[in-house]
């Protein structure tokens, strides 16, 4: 497994214009019902596009999707010269994606193609490049309905990876994960962490009281940002809240915030009612970009109970915002939050309110730490590390090879 991967040596024809790597990047999960993927899959296009030796990127899109976030468009439009639209009518899960693709992809020519996502086209007439998250549904297959959905989701990411050339894994924990429960050989997994955004940072005392003014904040919160599947843990995360409240007398409210599955939203209503927090638990729901900065930066504390994660975005964009956080230590959460944050056992419900605690009286600390960490990982870095990957991976169609020897 490579945590840093070898970068090409430079070389002038990396930036011409006629021997820039040809990449496909499907960029179909650019969009509402993929809120974590699709954000890695955004600030990757963009983070590739900065680079002055980046690959050229035929984005495959499907305009009818809603995507509330980004433009990929606009960004198109910003950059004709690196970034070309293929718009198509295949839909994510659809078996159409098979076949409606293959033509695309053996007219364009390209080097690679990098599908962001398991459920893809299997069958592509150019070697693919498969980013995988983590393997939650194979450490915890209660989160999947049924057992059905067990074997699709087996069968399904068994096909990813069979017919990838070579495999991203977000953390090292993740790659370990994947070898392990898949029996996949490590020479063919890279590492590139994620990145946060540069909108993700403190903001000043006079920007903090405008914001909850504007968004109607309580001057003291506890937050968790967030899907609210089961493997998410909130249901322990409010019997937390509700040990550290009846331990303490401190009645801050606890905002829950992020994308709902509706399949999982009335146990935690439930929960709440059984322990007498309705009212001090708030559900906002899905966040506007645009506000959730704010909502990081205005929290007292950000807390993240997850039982599993691949690589655990909100930890560090809560840090980039100056937030102090406790996290839990599975995973890969450790390797995101280094020593910048508290942390704490999952599943242990008392020790989740004593990391509140502790997390609230050492805010200051937590908060200059966690700036300290965030620094270290950027989109650019995710960008540089998947671009020596892009080469690698040309170099055995020996396309470049032959593309530079035109160039001579």
């Amino acid at each position: 497994m490579n945590l840093e991967p070898a970068m090409p040596a430079s070389n002038p024809a990396h930036t011409s214009s006629g021997s820039r790597l040809r990449v496909a990047i499907d960029a179909r999960y650019v969009q509402d019902y993929f809120p974590g993927i699709g954000r890695y899959t955004y600030n990757l296009i963009a983070a590739l596009t900065a680079l002055p030796d980046g690959p050229r990127l035929t984005l495959i899109y499907n305009p009818t999707l809603p995507d509330r976030r980004y433009n990929l468009p606009e960004l198109v439009a910003q950059h004709p010269d690196r970034l070309t639209l293929l718009p198509t009518t295949a839909r994510p899960f659809s078996i159409g994606e098979q076949w409606q693709l293959i033509g695309p992809a053996w007219r364009g020519k390209f080097d690679l193609w990098h599908a962001p996502y398991y459920i893809r086209p299997y069958l592509l007439p150019v070697q693919s490049l498969l980013t995988a998250y983590d393997v939650t549904a194979a450490r915890l297959p209660e989160i999947l309905p049924t057992r059905k959905a067990q074997r699709l989701f087996g069968l399904t990411t068994r096909l990813a990876f069979l017919t990838s050339r070579r495999i991203i894994a977000i953390s090292e924990s993740a790659a370990r994960d994947i070898s392990q429960f898949y029996k996949i050989n490590p020479a063919r997994l890279d590492i590139t962490p994620l990145g946060v955004s540069s909108e993700f940072q403190p903001l000043s005392p006079p920007d903090k009281a405008a914001a909850r003014l504007k968004l109607g904040l309580p001057e003291r919160y506890l937050l968790y940002i967030g899907i609210n599947k089961p493997h998410k843990n909130l249901s322990r995360l409010l019997q937390a809240y509700w040990f550290y409240r009846t331990q303490t007398g401190d009645d801050l409210p606890l905002i829950l915030a992020g994308q709902q599955d509706p399949r999982y939203a009335a146990p935690l209503h439930q929960t709440v009612r059984e322990l007498n927090l309705t009212g001090a638990v708030q559900f906002w729901g899905t966040v506007a970009e645009a506000d959730l900065s704010a909502l990081y930066a205005c929290a007292s504390l950000f807390v993240f109970p997850s039982l599993y994660e691949g690589f655990g975005l909100p930890v560090l964009e809560a840090m980039a915002c100056g937030t102090p956080v406790a996290c839990a230590n599975n995973s890969s959460l450790p390797e995101v939050a280094g020593t910048a944050t508290v942390l704490f056992q999952a599943k242990d419900v008392e020790g989740i309110a004593t990391a509140i605690r502790e997390g609230l009286r050492r805010a200051d600390e937590l908060s200059r730490l966690g700036l300290v960490q965030a620094a270290n990982f950027s989109w650019e870095r995710t960008a540089r590390q998947t671009l020596a990957v892009y080469w690698q991976m040309s170099k055995r169609n020996g396309r470049i090879k032959s593309m530079r020897e035109a160039d001579k």
